[in-house]
C-alpha cells in the first residue's frame, strides 16, 4: 500500500512539473530549454521535500516504537524483581515452615515406635510366662533314645494336637512303637503373629499333625551337635522290618502327604515362598513324623521314592499357584541318595527337564552335612540340575567356615540359619564371620539368608537388628496340609516301586 502511494505521488509531481513547463512555453513565450529546465527543477524540489517529510515521519514512528519497547522492558524488569523477592522469601520461610509442620509428625512417629516396641516386648514377656507355666504344668515327654540323632526341638506353645497314634502289630517293645504317645498342646499366636498373605494362599487345610519337614531337615536338634559318634549310632541302629513295611505300604497306597509352611519377608511378614514338608500316614490314617521314619527310610534307600513323590506334588502346587497369577516359589528337601541313584535320577532329571518352566520357582534344599559329604557323583548330579536353571538352598547350618564363592558357583542361592544361632543363644564353632555380617556377605555372592525356627516376637526384634530379610517358623504359621483337590493326579506307582527296591 505504501509503495502504490509513493508511485502516485511521484506521478503527480511529474504532471505538475510538465504543466509548469507548458505554461512557461505557451503562456509566457519562454524558450523550450528554459521551460524544461524550470519544470525539472520544480520536480526535483518536490521530490526532495517529499523525501524529507517521509524520513521525519518514519523517524517519529520508530521513536514511538522504541519508547513503547522501553516501557515494556521496564515493566518486565519490575515483574522480575517482584518474582526474585518472592523466591527469596520462599527460600527463607519454606524450610522453617516445613520444619514447624513436620516436627510434630516426627514426634508422633517416635511415640508410636516406642509404643509398638513396648507392645512387642510385653507380648514376648507374656509368651515367656505362658511357656514357663506350661512347662510347670506339663511334664516333658520321655527321650527317644533310638532316634536321638534325628530328634528335633518342638516349639513351645506351638506344638501340635495330641497324637492318638497306636503301636503297629509286631512292634511291641521295638523302636518308636514301644514308646507312649506324647501329649502336646497347641497354641496359635494372636494378632500380627500370623503372616500377611499378599493374595490367596495355596489350598491348605487345618494345622499340621506333625512338626518337622521332610527328612527332619528344617527342624534341628536343640541338643548335642552333629558328631561322628551320633553318625555311628545311626549306622549301628538295627533295621525295623515292620516300619519299613509301613513306609512301603504308604508309598504304594499314596499315603505320603505334602505340607506347606510359608517363608515370609521381614518385617512385612508377607508370604514370599513355601517349603514343602513330608508326612506319612499308616493304615489307620495316623501320621508318622520324620523323626519316626527318616532313619529307616534312609537305611532302606526309600528316600529317592519319597523325593520322587514330593517333586511330582510340588510341581502340581506350582501349577496351582501359577494359575492364580502368584509367583511364590517352593523349597523342596532332597536326599543325597537321590543324586546318586542310577535307576532313579535319570527319570528325575527328565521330569525336571519337562517342567523346566518352573525352574525359577523350584529350589532344592540340602543339609550342610550332606553338602559337605558330596563327592564327584553328587556334584555331577548337582551340576546337571543347575544347568536346567534350578537353584539350591542349604539348611541346618552349624558351621560358617565354608567357601561361599564355590557354593554360589554351584547354584546355591539361599542359606538357612537357626534363629537361636544367629542371635547367639546357641553356640556355634568359632569362625572369622560374625553372624551379624552374614546377610551382607551372602548378598555379595548372590545368596540370601533365611532365618528359620523363629518362634517368639522377641526373636523377631533381635533378628531384624541383624538385617535379616526373610524368616520362617511357627510364629508366622505352622506347616499345613495341601487339600486333596489340589493334588488330583497320582504319580506312576511303578516308578515308586522301582525306586524303592
Amino acid at each position: 500500500m505504501a509503495r502504490a502511494t509513493s508511485i502516485f505521488i511521484f506521478l503527480c509531481m511529474g504532471v505538475i512539473a510538465a504543466s509548469v513547463a507548458a505554461i512557461m512555453m505557451f503562456q509566457f513565450s519562454r524558450p523550450v530549454g528554459e521551460a524544461l529546465t524550470l519544470g525539472l527543477s520544480l520536480l526535483c524540489t518536490m521530490i526532495v521535500v517529499h523525501l524529507v517529510f517521509a524520513r521525519q515521519r518514519d523517524r517519529g514512528d520508530m521513536a514511538e516504537k522504541v519508547a513503547a519497547l522501553e516501557e515494556r522492558v521496564l515493566e518486565v524488569d519490575e515483574d522480575v524483581s517482584n518474582i526474585e523477592g518472592r523466591l527469596t522469601g520462599m527460600e527463607t520461610n519454606l524450610p522453617r515452615r516445613t520444619r514447624e509442620e513436620i516436627d510434630p509428625l516426627f514426634a508422633e512417629v517416635e511415640v508410636l515406635g516406642s509404643l509398638i516396641k513396648q507392645m512387642a516386648e510385653a507380648m514376648a514377656g507374656m509368651e515367656d510366662r505362658i511357656d514357663e507355666q506350661d512347662a510347670r504344668q506339663i511334664a516333658p515327654p520321655p527321650p527317644q533314645e533310638r532316634f536321638a540323632a534325628y530328634e528335633e526341638p518342638r516349639a513351645l506353645g506351638y506344638s501340635q494336637q495330641p497324637s492318638t497314634q497306636a503301636p503297629y502289630p509286631g512292634q511291641q517293645g521295638q523302636g518308636y512303637a514301644a514308646q507312649a504317645p506324647m501329649p502336646h498342646t497347641q497354641m496359635q499366636p494372636q494378632g500380627y503373629g500370623q503372616p500377611q498373605h499378599g493374595g490367596e494362599a495355596p489350598a491348605v487345610r487345618g494345622p499340621a499333625p506333625g512338626e518337622g519337614p521332610h527328612g527332619a531337615r528344617s527342624q534341628e536338634s536343640a541338643g548335642a551337635p552333629h558328631s561322628p559318634a551320633m553318625a555311628r549310632a545311626r549306622e549301628d541302629a538295627r533295621p525295623d522290618p515292620e516300619l519299613r513295611r509301613v513306609i512301603q505300604d504308604a508309598l504304594d497306597n499314596n499315603r505320603v502327604d505334602l505340607f506347606l509352611q510359608p517363608i515370609v519377608t521381614l518385617p512385612q511378614r508377607q508370604v514370599r515362598d513355601y517349603e514343602a514338608l513330608t508326612r506319612i500316614r499308616d493304615a489307620q490314617n495316623n501320621y508318622l513324623e520324620p523323626v519316626d521314619f527318616i532313619a529307616e527310610a534312609t537305611r532302606a534307600r526309600m528316600m529317592p521314592a519319597i523325593d520322587n513323590l514330593m517333586l511330582f506334588r510340588a510341581i502340581q502346587v506350582l501349577r496351582r499357584l501359577s494359575s492364580r497369577n502368584r509367583r511364590s516359589g517352593l523349597f523342596v528337601n532332597l536326599s543325597i541318595q537321590t543324586l546318586v541313584d542310577e535307576r532313579f535320577f535319570p527319570g528325575f532329571l527328565d521330569f525336571l527337564r519337562a517342567n523346566e518352566g518352573f525352574s525359577g520357582l523350584l529350589t532344592f534344599e540340602f543339609t550342610q552335612s550332606d553338602v559337605n559329604e558330596m563327592g564327584a557323583l553328587e556334584l555331577e548330579s548337582l551340576a546337571a540340575l543347575h544347568e536346567l536353571g534350578y537353584r539350591f538352598s542349604m539348611d541346618r547350618v552349624r558351621d560358617l567356615k565354608m567357601d561361599f564363592k564355590v557354593l554360589s558357583d554351584r547354584g546355591f542361592r539361599y542359606m538357612k540359619l537357626h534363629a537361636s544361632r544367629l542371635i547367639g543363644n546357641e553356640h556355634m564353632p568359632a569362625s572369622h564371620i560374625h553372624p551379624a555380617d552374614l546377610g551382607d556377605l551372602l548378598r555379595r555372592y548372590a545368596m540370601e539368608l533365611i532365618v528359620d525356627h523363629v518362634e517368639t516376637e522377641a526373636q523377631v526384634l533381635e533378628v531384624l537388628d541383624y538385617d535379616a530379610r526373610i524368616g520362617q517358623g511357627y510364629l508366622f504359621s505352622p506347616p499345613r496340609p495341601v487339600r486333596p483337590e489340589v493334588l488330583q493326579a497320582r504319580p506312576p506307582q511303578r516308578n515308586l516301586r522301582r525306586a524303592a527296591e
